[in-house]
């Protein structure tokens, strides 16, 4: 199945959205919260929103870049990250 610009974007934004929903919370948290905790705290933090970030990257990649199929890979890295970012919030939340 080819996959045109138009369908790689109709991927991406769904993807853009929710990875947006997530990551700017996160970074504005971190922001205002950042003298309010200590060191093992803000890094943990420092993680997730890295983790968010590239899920963002990710989801942008899929609209940007051609592909002849369906990204699955770049779709499936995002889930990663996305399992990532709540895998380090649960140990964060844990210290």
């Amino acid at each position: 199945m080819a996959v045109n610009a138009r369908m790689r974007w109709r991927l991406a934004v769904p993807l853009i959205g929710l990875s947006l929903l997530m990551t700017v919370p996160v970074i504005y948290g971190t922001w205002v919260f950042w003298s309010d905790f200590g060191n093992t705290y803000r890094s943990l933090s420092i993680i997730i929103c890295l983790a968010l970030v590239a899920q963002l990257a990710l989801a942008v990649s899929i609209g940007v870049r051609p592909t002849r199929d369906v990204p699955w890979l770049r779709i499936g890295l995002m889930a990663v990250t996305f399992l990532v970012a709540c895998g380090v919030a649960a140990v964060r939340r844990s210290v």
